[in-house]
């Protein structure tokens, strides 16, 4: 899987140092730590809801990557289990953002990979929607918002893994929810943010 990905590196059969469920608990933790660390970087205090919303967008997209990649690479299903149980891990890189992502173990899938890729997503939700759900934000987060994530992540590691396996990029994924990166200096908003579409 990893030969595949630009940035990530997927590590099976043994846990990082940590778990999506030790991750999920360092949440509020992991949203200060990034806007330090952004406050740090801008040279300004940084809008919590930027941290707030990153940290969100990682815990999801640790499932998200390893169920789109095995199914698209596999052919492969990815065990995720549930947030309290998930035998997910990850390492942190110095950015705060997910480098590596474990996983325990895969099972073979049938031969067409749309059908597993569907598959996965169903999965993925399950355990992206308990996650979304409960998310102890720092700031003011809408239903929309966490629960748009959860489908906006999965676009787009379905989106990296299709491109991975030779179909290319594809259009840009039209977003339901924000990351917030525009409030940060110098910055502006991602391609497929919710705002673009607004302001045309």
């Amino acid at each position: 899987m990893s030969r595949h990905h630009g940035y990530l590196e997927f590590v099976g059969g043994e846990s990082l140092s940590r778990s999506l469920t030790s991750a999920f608990t360092y949440s509020r933790q992991w949203g200060a730590d990034l806007t330090l660390l952004n406050t740090r970087l801008y040279a300004v205090p940084a809008p919590p809801q930027v941290g707030a919303t990153f940290v969100l967008q990682h815990l999801l997209s640790i499932p998200a990557q390893v169920a789109a990649f095995a199914a698209a690479t596999g052919p492969w299903v990815a065990h995720l289990g549930p947030l309290d149980d998930s035998p997910l891990s990850c390492d942190l890189a110095d950015g705060l953002y997910p480098e590596r992502l474990g996983f325990t173990s895969v099972e073979p899938a049938g031969t067409d990979r749309e059908i597993r890729l569907d598959a996965a997503r169903t999965a993925y939700r399950q355990l992206g929607r308990q996650i979304a759900e409960r998310y102890e934000s720092a700031v003011k987060m809408s239903s929309r918002q966490r629960f748009g994530m959860v489908d906006d992540m999965w676009e787009l590691a379905a989106r990296e893994a299709r491109a991975a396996t030779g179909d290319g990029w594809g259009p840009v994924v039209e977003r339901t929810s924000c990351c917030f990166l525009f409030a940060l200096p110098g910055c502006h908003e991602c391609g497929g943010c919710p705002r673009l579409a607004r302001h045309t």
